[in-house]
Formats: C-alpha cells, structure tokens, sequence
C-alpha cells in the first residue's frame, strides 16, 4: 500500500479530477459548498452525529463530481487519512421557478443529502459506489442544503451529487451556475452580487423569509472572515419604472440588507446603504433576462 504525506495529499485534492476538484480545495471560499472534516473510529459503519466530533480541516468545492475510483485518486487534501474520515458540506444555492426538482446522490461509503433542513436522501451505510434518488417540491429562490459522507475502509471512494430541473435530466449539481451570489475578488477588495429575487419581491424592499439563508451565508463567508472591512450595500435596479421610484427602492434595499446585518451582530460604524436606481446598469436593459440581473444587491468589503 502507497504512503502520502500532507502535502502530496492536498496537491492531489487541489488537482482537477475528470474536469473537477475531486473532494474539494482546501480552505473556505465564499458561496462555495464548504465541508468539514471529521475523524471517525476504525470500524465505524454509519454517518456520526457530527455535533459530538472536531472538524479537522475545512474544503471547498463548487461540483461533487467524484466518481466511484481508487482511493488514491482523490483525498479531502487536509488530512493524511485514507479511511474512516467524514465531510459534513454546507452551503445555499437557487433555483430559477417552482417546481419538483429531482436528485440523486451517489457515494461510497455512506451519505445524506439534506434541503432546507429536511432529509430528502439516506444513502448511509458500508456499501460500494450506488445511488439513491428522489424528488423535492421547491418554491423560486434560494435554499439551504446539507451533504453529509463518510468512507470506511479502503479500496474505493466516490460521492456524486446531481439534480435534475423540472422536465431536465440529471447533471451534476454546479454551484457557480445555482450558487446564492456571483463572487468576485480583486487584491482586498471583495464583491458578492445577489439578484434583487432572491432577497425580496418584486416592486418590495421588505426581505423575503428565504433570504436570511442568503444573508447568512454572506454574513459567515465573506463579512465574518474579514472582521476589519469597511462594508458597502448597494441597491440597483432595472430602467422600467420612473427614475424617483427606482431610487427609492434601491435605497430601501439596501437599507434592509444593512439594518438585518446590524441585528446579526454586524458593526453599524463599518456599514454604509446606498441606492442608485438604474443609473449603473451591469447589463444592458434590452431583454428581460437582462433586466433581472440588473435588479440586484451588491455588497463590497474594503479591507485596509
């Protein structure tokens, strides 16, 4: 049997594997799925309560693409175990319209695949790589989802997630395409942008409940990590409407994203509101899909 030792094992994990990040990189990156790393005892043949356990590391990744393959092929990248470890990924991503959306999760060993807080696959259990699919109802927007893997013993290892929209076939589940927000970073500069549907209704400055699923995942990626950041919310809207109402509800959007910051425990002294109506369009205002991403929130972290 081959022996790694810790670098060798995380420049494996951060190598593309058939086009993908195997496991994950290591560290947090902002609306990515992040796990954690867990050990697990010799012989343990279910997911653990992951409550009762240390993480040892954290991976981000935005695709679960492992196929099932040879252990040696892929690790978590930021522990020297081959066996008997777990990964507990966390993150938020949306769909575009209501609807059934299918999903299917593959692993081996064991795994659970968890939306908005409600078990919708169990594929726990000591077993080779096989899949076990099913279907959740879910409204437009954003939701929280839950992966929860642990490998046994040796030999092989996979884990694939894959959802299917409404009518589509099966794909891997991509989060820079379904993610809660685009992320951009520039030197200390850092910018996440939200479109205006997934925080509020239309023509609405008030936050819809959905959207604290979004805050908080803003809130722990990107704001929390950089506790010494200036913050700006920006509000933008699209060119339909009269120039006075579109700075109105751009300001109050923006408003109500700093306002729910400052209750979450976000400092007022580093927050700044700002509205500007449709005067910074991203895209042009020439089809309707375009539109809908030039109604949008925008949140930039200036760190010194």
């Amino acid at each position: 049997m081959r022996s790694f030792t810790l670098a060798a094992l995380a420049a494996l994990a951060a190598a593309p594997l058939a086009g993908q990040d195997a496991f994950g990189t290591v560290g947090s990156r902002p609306f990515q799925l992040r796990g954690q790393i867990y050990y697990l005892d010799e012989g343990a043949d279910h997911l653990p309560d992951f409550s009762q356990l240390r993480p040892q590391g954290t991976i981000s990744t935005t695709v679960l693409n492992v196929p099932g393959q040879s252990f040696e092929q892929g690790f978590p990248g930021v522990t020297d175990r081959f066996e008997w470890f777990a990964i507990d990924y966390r993150g938020a991503f949306t769909v575009p319209a209501a609807g059934a959306y299918r999903f299917r999760l593959t692993s081996d060993d064991g795994s659970r695949l968890f939306i908005d807080g409600r078990q919708v696959i169990d594929n726990d259990g000591i077993h080779g790589p096989s899949a076990v699919e099913d279907s959740a109802q879910l409204s437009e927007g954003i939701h929280a989802i839950e992966v929860q893997y642990f490998q046994g013993p040796r030999a092989e290892v996979a884990l694939v997630l894959e959802m299917a929209v409404p009518g589509g076939e099966f794909e891997p589940l991509d989060f820079a395409r379904y993610g809660a927000a685009q992320f951009r970073q520039q030197g200390k500069r850092l910018e996440a942008e939200l479109g205006g549907s997934v925080l509020f209704d239309t023509n609405s400055a008030e936050l819809k409940p959905q959207a604290v699923v979004a805050l908080e995942e803003l809130k722990s990626a990107m704001i929390d990590p950089n506790p010494a950041g200036r913050i700006t919310v920006e509000g933008h809207t699209d060119n339909v409407g009269g120039d006075a109402d579109n700075q109105r509800l751009s300001e109050a959007r923006a408003q109500s994203v700093v306002r729910w910051l400052t209750q979450h425990g976000v400092p007022a002294s580093r927050l700044t509101a700002t509205g500007f109506g449709k005067t910074r369009p991203a895209y042009a205002n020439d089809t309707a899909a375009n539109r809908a991403k030039n109604r949008r929130i925008q949140i930039i972290v200036e760190n010194p």
